[in-house]
């Protein structure tokens, strides 16, 4: 199987391009905080999400919703977004608000990244709180993997590739013939072999984590950093993650 990471948007389509027709397999990595918040609200209950890439998208779903079962989740500058129900932070998707929901996300990384997938791949979160269990998924689909760093603003994002380097060194343990595709997934590789003894060290040393704790998010970041604290896989089935296996 073939691996590589798109370090920032802004290299997407290049690293795309060295798959030939595509890869198989899209990963989503957007460590602070969009692929913790997925992983929690499809553990907690949340029957399935629709990632959009901007707000009015969101506002949209929910108008189309007679049953008023959409609830509007999301951030701008990391805060909830003014008249959503939930914001960016793991800690609001609790089993009692989100069991059995339809959540429309309107992140400003991560769900950019999930709504703007290619068409006809496999599209799979992953951050650090569902490492192992991304990984086995991605081996036993046995498909050549863009990971795709979120980033900030289309700036690269430390945090992420870290993630991306825990990925590959998974996916490495379960496929010894792994093959590196470009230079991003080496310099993940770096990254993650520097921090891996302390995983919530990069998320404090980011410019998007530093920016969270200003804005009163510390605690989210502990919570990101939290290695395989989850075993949810959330995959993409008509535009809308589900968790894998249902």
């Amino acid at each position: 199987m073939n691996v590589a990471v798109s370090l920032t948007p802004g290299t997407r389509s290049a690293d795309l391009s060295l798959f030939g027709e595509g890869p198989g397999a899209y990963v989503v990595i957007d460590i602070l905080r969009a692929s913790t918040v997925l992983c929690t609200a499809l553990a907690n209950g949340a029957a399935e999400i629709s990632p959009v890439a901007d707000v009015d998208a969101a506002r949209r779903l929910k108008a189309n919703d007679p049953a008023r079962k959409i609830l509007l989740c999301g951030e701008r500058g990391g805060a909830r977004i003014e008249g959503f129900d939930l914001g960016n932070s793991p800690s609001e998707y609790t089993p009692k608000i989100i069991t059995g929901r339809h959540l429309a996300y309107a992140s400003t990384n991560g769900s950019v990244a999930l709504a703007q997938a290619p068409k006809n791949v496999e599209v799979t979160v992953a951050g650090l709180v569902n490492i192992s269990a991304a990984a086995e998924h991605i081996v036993e689909r046995n498909l050549p993997a863009l990971i795709v760093c979120a980033g900030k603003f289309d700036q690269f994002a430390l945090e992420d590739v870290v993630g991306a380097g825990a990925l590959i060194a998974r996916l490495w343990e379960l496929d010894p013939d792994l093959e590196i595709a470009n230079d991003g997934a080496f310099t993940a590789q770096i990254l993650w072999d520097h921090f891996k003894s302390d995983p919530v060290l990069p998320l404090w040393q980011s410019d998007h984590g530093k920016y969270l704790i200003s804005q009163g998010f510390g605690a989210d970041l502990a919570v990101c950093a939290g290695v395989d604290s989850l075993s949810v896989v959330p995959v993409m089935r008509d535009g809308r993650l589900i968790a894998a296996g249902n």
